[in-house]
């Protein structure tokens, strides 16, 4: 079985809680091959009595850096102690190897080989897992399938902080544009015998205070704090493909490549180490942008009504 995790996040708890188990998947086998050992240790031959015979397990943790090294452990603790420089990872495998030997259909010796490999590799935008078995299918299905379900209850990639991002950075820009906006009217309400008189009258116009407030706002907060808001965005977008040249402006139209987005998933490392604060502080400021501008319209309603 391989199969590929499409359009999720995979923060690095997802990766060792997978890792944990997968630990724990190890230990039970364990158990079960050191009981067998000690039931079978001080028995002649031909009284022993196997149900597991040459039991091995073998948990492999692979972490390539970005500096070139690549190094392979068996140590858990290892692999744990280094994620906390994501930043500096390429890419993370972890293998799991489980085989022993049960007894056939003579059920006299253990003949039959039994094994379960599973191998998930983890890079910037790709999650794989393969599970490999023989004579284990119902078990290595299992492990497959929890596995999974590991990986996809995490959040989408191509969630609302992206399909909606548009309405994100305006709901920033025009917010930031409405502070600046009401910082300019106090200095010019302070300065009102210093500008001329045509200015001093657009001042007291009901049409100008509205609506000339939020074009002001929205112009000033483009200019001010679109690069911000943008600068979170960075890494988390999707590539754009190329969808027919438009005539009337002799260039070519474009928009985001959803297709090859949502076939890959965001694994919080190397490019993507600090995607999930991104995507939380980009959800914390519309949450507070967004009654911003709920509170100005309010007002700019009330101004509208009251204003002669």
């Amino acid at each position: 079985m391989n199969n590929k995790v499409a359009n999720k996040q995979i923060p690095l708890e997802t990766i060792v809680k997978v890792a944990n188990y997968l630990e724990v998947h190890k230990a039970n086998y364990d158990k079960e091959f050191e009981l067998e050992e000690n039931k079978n240790r001080n028995l002649p031959y031909g009284e022993k009595n196997w149900k597991y015979e040459n039991g091995n397990t073998t948990i492999k943790y692979t972490i390539e850096f970005k500096n070139g090294k690549n190094i392979t452990e068996n140590d858990y603790n290892w692999f744990v102690g280094n994620l906390n420089c994501p930043q500096n990872i390429k890419s993370i495998s972890i293998d799991l190897y489980i085989s022993f030997y049960t007894k056939g259909s003579n059920n006299t010796i253990n003949d039959v080989y039994n094994k379960i490999n599973v191998s998930l590799y983890f890079r910037e935008i790709d999650v794989t897992i393969d599970v490999n078995t023989t004579n284990q299918e119902n078990e290595a299905h299992n492990l497959y399938s929890e596995v999974m379900n590991i990986l996809e209850e995490n959040e989408d990639r191509y969630n609302k902080t992206i399909k909606y991002r548009n309405i994100r950075i305006q709901c920033f820009t025009i917010s930031i544009g409405i502070i600046l906006s009401y910082i300019l009217y106090v200095i010019l309400k302070i300065n009102l015998d210093k500008i001329p008189v045509i200015f001093v009258e657009l001042l007291r116009n009901k049409y100008v205070l509205v609506f000339g407030q939020w074009f002001i706002a929205i112009l000033l907060g483009n200019i001010f704090s679109y690069w911000f808001i943008l600068s979170l965005y960075k890494s988390l977008l999707p590539e754009t493909k190329y969808i027919g040249y438009n005539y009337s402006t002799n260039s070519g139209n474009y928009t985001d490549d959803v297709d090859d987005y949502v076939e890959h998933s965001e694994v919080h490392f190397g490019k993507y180490w600090d995607a999930e604060n991104r995507r939380n502080k980009i959800e914390k400021i519309y949450k507070v942008t967004k009654i911003i501008l709920i509170a100005q319209l309010v007002i700019s309603i009330i101004l509208f009504l009251v204003l002669k």
